[in-house]
C-alpha cells in the first residue's frame, strides 16, 4: 500500500496474510518506509493502523513485524507495538560452503 500526503506518495508498506498454527490468521508487515522529509508526522503510525484494520477486515486479526535492535524505527515501534519479553527469534542461513554441487 502507498501512503500519500498532499497528493504525493511519501510511504509504502508491504504486508501479507498467512495461516497460523496458534491463531486464526496472521498478517506480517514485511516492509514499512516513510520518506525522511515527512517522518515524525504520524504517517508510519497511520500506515500500521491501516494495515491492522485491513488485516482484521480480511479475517487475520494478528499483526506482527520484525526490526533490528538498533533501528531508528524502534522509537515508534516501542510505542505502537507490543514487545513480548521472552520471545526468541531464530533465523537460519545455510552455510553455502558446505553445500556440495
Amino acid at each position: 500500500m502507498a501512503a500519500k500526503l498532499d497528493g504525493r506518495m511519501v510511504g509504502i508498506a508491504h504486508y501479507l496474510f498467512h495461516a497460523s498454527v496458534w491463531y486464526a490468521g496472521r498478517c506480517y508487515l514485511a516492509d514499512l518506509f516513510v520518506d525522511e522529509e515527512v517522518r515524525r508526522r504520524g504517517i508510519a503510525t497511520a500506515v500500521i493502523e491501516w494495515v491492522a484494520r485491513d488485516a482484521r477486515e480480511h479475517g487475520f486479526p494478528g499483526l506482527y513485524w520484525n526490526t533490528l535492535e538498533d533501528a531508528p524505527a524502534r522509537a515508534l515501534y516501542d510505542k505502537v507495538g507490543k514487545f513480548h519479553k521472552g520471545l526468541i527469534l531464530y533465523t537460519y542461513r545455510r552455510d553455502d560452503s558446505r553445500v556440495q554441487t
